[in-house]
């Protein structure tokens, strides 16, 4: 089968972090996929990622070091320079899964998509853990998802983008915008990205979660279950950040076992 000839960008947000730009920008740059818009947004970096970024300038479609308002804002920046029929965001530490995740992606017809999305793979200190993908009808429980693991097709979502507002959860606020203005979500059974667990979302996981609860009622009455849900969860959000921060590695594998049921990659097969 012949690969698609659909553009496709990608954002990669950094500031102080040229090993995780390196990586992600190494990750971008060895897809097979022939037709792919790279664009760098950075935030003033001192540490010799702005060197980094001047390395593969010739495969850089856009970049430019500038202070930011926070992350959604510089992701904003980038999706306004993107051109590409599909915008994807892979930001410094962040890579995809394999030099074939494009291909694989984009050999599918998406003609009746707004919004393609995959599982993922969570990268810990000292272990890795396969993410599935949910369904859209559970976005009342919070993200399908990691904002890496999805594909927003660029007209879409580029009027508004993300908002900068919400600190803490301005990825759940999209997926629930697009959801509820009934734009069409398009699972692929495939393995797109490995991302870093050292981001805003997981090193502020109670924050994390009142924000969702708050963002969800905004866009509809929750009923009594629902609620509880959210209760609960907020609850034991102080407890899993305080467990991510503290614990040992084999207790942190154990307890992301039960409280997300994910599957702990074995060491040997994530090395």
């Amino acid at each position: 089968m012949s690969l698609k000839t659909t553009k496709v960008s990608i954002v990669t947000i950094v500031r102080n972090s040229v090993l995780e730009f390196e990586q992600t920008i190494r990750s971008v740059l060895s897809q097979n996929y022939p037709d792919i818009e790279c664009i760098v947004i950075d935030g003033v970096s001192t540490d010799g990622t702005l060197e980094a970024i001047r390395t593969h300038t010739e495969h850089i479609a856009y970049w430019i070091s500038e202070p930011d308002k926070g992350i959604y804002d510089a992701m904003n920046k980038g999706l306004s320079k993107a051109s590409g029929e599909w915008v994807n965001f892979m930001n410094a530490g962040d890579v995809f899964c394999n030099t074939q995740t494009l291909s694989k992606i984009f050999s599918r017809d998406f003609q009746d998509a707004d919004v393609i999305y995959g599982d993922s793979i969570a990268c810990y200190p000292s272990f890795k853990a396969y993410r599935k993908a949910s369904s859209p009808e559970g976005l009342w429980k919070g993200m399908v998802c990691c904002h890496q693991a999805m594909f927003f097709r660029t007209d879409v979502i580029k009027p508004e983008g993300y908002k900068p507002e919400y600190y803490f959860s301005a990825d759940y606020e999209l997926i629930l915008r697009l959801f509820h203005a009934r734009k069409k979500f398009r699972y692929v059974p495939e393995t797109f990205a490995v991302f870093n667990t050292r981001g805003i979302s997981n090193l502020n996981m109670h924050k994390s979660a009142r924000s969702n609860f708050e963002n969800l009622c905004s866009y509809r009455t929750l009923t009594l279950k629902e609620k509880q849900f959210h209760r609960r969860s907020i609850y034991l959000s102080r407890f899993t950040e305080w467990v991510y921060r503290l614990m040992p590695s084999a207790v942190i594998c154990s307890f992301l076992k039960w409280r997300y049921r994910m599957q702990i990659i074995p060491e040997q097969e994530h090395q």
